[in-house]
C-alpha cells in the first residue's frame, strides 16, 4: 500500500517484506514455497503424465506373428506380456478379401482369410485400405493355385 509523506506525494520504498519488494520503478513479488511434500508430488506427478502415455504407447506395439505355408496357416499372437495361443489352419483352397471397419472416412479395413469355405479368419488390427490392396494382390499371386472362385 502506498501512502503519502508529508512533503513527498508517494513514498516510493516500502518497508521491508519478504514477498513484496518495491524499489524505485521495479516491482518483484515473491512466492512462497509450497510444503516439500506437496512439490514432490506434483514433480511426480508431472513427470508421469510425461512418461506413462510414453510407456504406454511403446509397450503397445503388437506382433501378430502370421506363417504361411502351401495348405497350412499358422497366427499366433504376442502382445509382449501376453501371448495367444497358437491357431492353425489346414486348407485346400484359400481366399483373401477386405472388409471395411471403423469410420469411413478413417478408409481403413481389416484382412479376411477364408479357408474350404468352412472357416475364417480375420484380422483384429485396421490397416490403411491401400496397404490392404497391395498385400491383397500379392496373396493372391503366390496363392494363385489355390484360391476360391
Amino acid at each position: 500500500m502506498f501512502y503519502p509523506i508529508k512533503n513527498e506525494p508517494f513514498r516510493t520504498e516500502m518497508p521491508a517484506m519478504n514477498q513484496i519488494d518495491l524499489t524505485q520503478n521495479q516491482l518483484v513479488l515473491k512466492e512462497k514455497k509450497g510444503p516439500l511434500i506437496a512439490r514432490i508430488f506434483i514433480y511426480l506427478l508431472t513427470i508421469m503424465t510425461i512418461i506413462l502415455p510414453l510407456g504406454g504407447f511403446i509397450a503397445n506395439v503388437l506382433n501378430d506373428g502370421v506363417t504361411l505355408q502351401k495348405n497350412k496357416f499358422n497366427y499366433a499372437a504376442n502382445y509382449q506380456w501376453f501371448k495367444g495361443s497358437l491357431k492353425e489352419f489346414d486348407f485346400e483352397k484359400i481366399d483373401f478379401t477386405i472388409q471395411k471397419a471403423g469410420y469411413e472416412e478413417d478408409h481403413k479395413g481389416v484382412l479376411v482369410i477364408k479357408f474350404d469355405e468352412k472357416e475364417m479368419f480375420e484380422t483384429v488390427s485396421k490397416f490403411p485400405l491401400s496397404d490392404l490392396e497391395i498385400l491383397l494382390i500379392n496373396l493372391k499371386a503366390l496363392y494363385s493355385d489355390q484360391t476360391l472362385e
